[in-house]
């Protein structure tokens, strides 16, 4: 009996002291929830007994958890009302199969959605490295309201309605994409949006390439290539109840091969709009407009002062190539500085981190050492002595009072390992990590070993110890 109860505190003891030095908390997970489709939704969602549904892991998620999803076809509709991240496995073969409803923000990478993403006013969403295919309506439908939409480095395509259709109320941040094949309008953009429109490919969508309703929007739409669509490249528009002035930029965009004009301006509804309406709320500087099927403006534009890439560059002064030529030379002094200080500070950084990780090297080496002479007494003590007095529980005693020193430099070195910038020393912290691991593991095995054997009168020393 009192051999069993010894075990128990022994075990116990390893638990409460020694436990934070598991392999979980040395080798901390990237995510918070993983997901399969070999996994079960009975599991806990582990990296070893992933969910099977994404909607499972949503749903067992809290907020700020970041989900990541394994390959393959996931055939479900998500309703996503908490603030949460979703990364992908791989952006291919990883596909939703479904429509994705977000009330809450958002972020998500890396993974296809094969379906329509809904917006609900107030959400905002960040989408970085993203297909979106084969949406039923519009690929991403934002509602009026406040929130940002921010889409990045993605890919937009095949929708039978918008590729995006962004209401009343948004900022938005469309950068980098790839939107085309659209049945209407790549970017379709009602009142009241602000923010940037830059740096896309947006093609071959059945109706324009960008349509945007002028009242009270503040956008610049720039440094992208806008062609072969099936109205104009892009198109404004004015209502009779949507009057206000707009600022929208248009500059420096390749707008060429659409089917009616480069740059157009429509009323739907008619309507007694101010004749310089267009002008006041317009600037169209630097594009090339060349190559579509009606001409470079609509002439019902007004905008007489608009300036294609070519006569922009015909127009430059030889003042302003001078100037720009000597802000070049310039800026290339002080990249050069800028990266003579970047060379100085990551030598320092290095030199640093090299004086602290061997500092932290040296103290866990003093604290083992302290370990390994009690752990020799404990060794030391065996046959007839053991036999009748037990294990050296002094020694024992001694190695629990300094045992969550080895956690205290665990956690020092996973901070050091952060800051880390050289791949040798990074192999040293794990390597010392694993040290810590193995050798509390050698020195609780011997602790158990020793405190099972039956002693005559080891209870006794244990009492006055």
């Amino acid at each position: 009996m009192k051999n069993l109860l010894a075990k128990n505190f022994i075990l116990m003891f390893l638990v409460i002291t020694l436990g934070f030095l598991s392999w979980e908390n040395v080798l901390a997970k990237d995510y918070d929830i993983y997901v399969d489709v070999d996994g079960s939704d009975s599991d806990n969602g582990s990296e070893s007994n992933p969910y099977k549904t994404v909607a499972k892991a949503i749903q067992e998620a809290e907020i700020e958890d970041e989900i990541y999803i394994e390959e393959g076809v996931y055939n479900e509709d998500l309703v996503i009302a908490k603030r949460i991240s979703l990364f992908g496995a791989d952006l291919k073969d990883v596909v939703i199969d479904g429509q994705i409803e977000i009330s809450e923000n958002v972020e998500a990478q890396k993974f296809t959605i094969k379906g329509n993403v809904i917006v609900e006013s107030g959400a905002d969403i960040i989408f970085d490295n993203l297909i979106i295919k084969e949406a039923s309506g519009n690929a991403i439908d934002a509602y009026s309201g406040n929130g940002e939409i921010v889409v990045k480095n993605s890919t937009i395509k095949r929708a039978r309605n918008k590729g995006f259709y962004i209401q009343k109320g948004r900022d938005i941040i469309i950068s980098s994409c790839n939107v085309y094949s659209n049945e209407e309008e790549g970017i379709d953009l009602r009142s009241n949006v602000d923010g940037t429109i830059s740096g896309n490919n947006i093609y071959d969508n059945g109706e324009s390439g960008i349509e945007l309703i002028i009242s009270d929007s503040s956008l610049n739409i720039k440094d992208n290539v806008i062609k072969n669509n099936g109205s104009s490249g892009v198109a404004s528009q004015y209502y009779e109840d949507l009057d206000e002035d707009g600022d929208i930029k248009v500059n420096n965009n390749t707008m060429t091969g659409n089917d009616k004009y480069g740059f157009d301006c429509g009323y739907p509804q008619g309507g007694g709009w101010e004749s310089d309406f267009w002008m006041k709320s317009i600037e169209l500087v630097g594009n090339d407009l060349t190559g579509n099927d009606k001409g470079k403006i609509n002439k019902d534009c007004g905008l007489s002062q608009a300036v294609v890439k070519k006569e922009a560059t015909e127009a430059q002064t030889e003042a302003q190539k001078k100037a720009r030529e000597e802000e070049l030379v310039e800026n290339e002094k002080e990249k050069e500085i800028q990266a003579q200080l970047e060379q100085q500070n990551r030598q320092k950084t290095v030199q640093e981190n090299e004086y602290n990780l061997n500092k932290l090297v040296a103290s866990k080496k003093e604290l083992k050492d302290e370990v390994i002479l009690e752990k020799e007494k404990i060794e030391g003590r065996g046959g007839l002595v053991a036999f009748l007095i037990g294990p050296n529980y002094g020694a024992i005693e001694n190695i629990k009072e300094v045992a969550p020193g080895f956690g205290e430099h665990q956690a020092d070195f996973d901070e050091i390992d952060r800051k880390l910038i050289e791949t040798e020393n990074q192999q040293i912290v794990q390597a010392e990590l694993k040290d810590i691991v193995n050798f509390v593991q050698e020195v609780n095995d011997l602790i158990v070993e020793k405190d099972s054997k039956f002693s005559l009168f080891g209870w006794v020393f244990r009492i006055f110890k």
